[in-house]
């Protein structure tokens, strides 16, 4: 039982270190990538996270890594295809998730009659592209980097599963309270915002002194108010419009109705004066 036990920590110790490793990778990819393509182009600390890491990288490339075991007989379009597929399920499944968390899309895909793409969180080139570096990983760099944490004892490679995960949760907190302070600030529809979120999360929890803190918090409390007000403002004119839409369609009935009872008066004003003249001459031959 002990032996089993010492077993499962290892291999899951192994596992999350090729999560951080490739989380890294991604990381420094996505950030060159995105940086050099900027207009001017400057630095960009894309993903999530404040520290290096792009998760959504390390997830993709380990469940490509752990899925892939069994299947080694493949040919090469057919490893293509499955690592495309998982790739693009779990980047569809994170943009999903993470805009309903913060109401902002963290990256998102133009639709043209080249690169067809799923609501904008998944596109064609993309998947294609992820599918060729999965393979390229598995081949060429996956072996290097099984070789690298092997070489680790199982007391160093506890000891450094923890601190990763550690450092992984304390910066997961710091991003999320910064993510959540601006949600409903920065509500991007379809825009990707991550420079925006960045740029303001770094500036949340920069060194400044407690009133510029406190100025900051003032101004989302006002943002805050000032949609409640619009907010209620507009219930408030939606009833008025209701409430004199069902006046205007009292009148109108009350109007129809005069206009069937004068139809029906005109109608029997010549039996009426008939009836009088009758009379009249009755009266005169008395």
């Amino acid at each position: 039982m002990y032996v089993l036990m010492i077993d499962f920590i290892n291999s899951a110790s192994t596992w999350i270190l090729y999560f951080f490793i490739y989380s890294i990778v991604g990381w420094i990819f996505e950030s060159t990538y995105c940086s050099i393509k900027a207009k001017p182009p400057h630095f960009i600390n894309r993903g999530f996270l404040f520290g290096p890491l792009c998760p959504i990288y390390g997830s993709g490339l380990v469940a490509v890594a752990f899925l892939s075991q069994p299947f080694t007989h493949l040919r090469p379009v057919q490893e293509f295809l499955i690592i495309m597929l998982i790739c693009s399920i779990i980047e569809y499944v994170a943009s999903f998730v993470m805009e309903k968390l913060y109401h902002v899309r963290w990256w998102s895909y133009k639709n043209t009659w080249y690169n067809f793409t799923i609501n904008g969180r998944i596109s064609f080139w993309t998947s294609i592209g992820f599918g060729i570096g999965g393979m390229l990983v598995l081949k060429y760099i996956h072996p290097s980097i099984v070789s690298f944490v092997g070489s680790f004892s199982f007391g160093a490679k506890l000891a450094l599963t923890t601190a990763c995960i550690v450092s992984f949760i304390i910066d997961y907190y710091m991003s999320n309270a910064a993510a959540s302070s601006v949600k409903h600030a920065l509500k991007g529809g379809k825009v990707d915002l991550t420079d925006e979120i960045k740029r303001y999360a770094f500036n949340y929890y920069r060194k400044q002194t407690r009133r510029t803190r406190k100025f900051a918090r003032k101004i989302l409390k006002a943002m805050k108010q000032a949609q409640k007000r619009a907010l209620k403002e507009l219930k408030g004119t939606q009833k008025r419009i209701m409430k004199n839409a069902q006046k205007i369609e009292y009148l109108t009935k009350r109007r129809e109705v005069r206009r069937e009872i004068a139809k029906t008066d005109i109608r029997t004003i010549p039996r009426k004066t008939e009836k009088l003249r009758k009379n009249a001459k009755i009266s005169l031959k008395k």
